[in-house]
C-alpha cells in the first residue's frame, strides 16, 4: 500500500544520501510519515462517520416508511428508548407474521 511504497522511497533516499546528512534525512522521512498515518486515520475516522450517517438515514428512512403505513409506534426519533421500542416492536411483528406462516401451512 502507501506505507509500503513510502518505506522503499525512504530507504532509497538513504541509501544515496551522505552519511553526514542521513539524521536530517531521516527526521524529514519520520515526519512524512507521521503524516501519511495521521492521514490514514483521518480518513478512516471520515468513512466511519460517514457508515454510521449512512445507517442513522435507514433508520429515519424505516421509521417513515412505517409511520405512512400506519402501523403505531412508529415515529422518526433518535431517541435510543424510543429505538429500542421500535426495534423490539419490529421483532414483535416479524414473530407474528412466522406464526401466521406457520399456521397457514398447517391448515392448508
Amino acid at each position: 500500500g502507501m506505507k509500503q511504497e513510502l518505506f522503499h522511497r525512504h530507504k532509497e533516499a538513504q541509501q544515496c544520501c551522505r552519511p553526514h546528512n542521513l539524521p536530517l534525512l531521516r527526521a524529514a522521512q519520520q515526519r512524512e510519515m507521521e503524516a501519511m498515518e495521521q492521514r490514514i486515520r483521518e480518513e478512516q475516522r471520515m468513512m466511519d462517520e460517514k457508515i454510521v450517517l449512512e445507517l442513522d438515514q435507514k433508520v429515519i428512512d424505516q421509521q417513515s416508511t412505517l409511520e405512512k403505513a400506519g402501523v403505531s409506534g412508529f415515529y422518526i426519533t433518535t431517541n435510543p428508548q424510543e429505538l429500542t421500542l421500535q426495534m423490539n416492536l419490529l421483532e414483535l411483528i416479524r414473530k407474528l407474521q412466522q406464526k401466521e406462516a406457520e399456521s397457514q401451512k398447517a391448515f392448508s
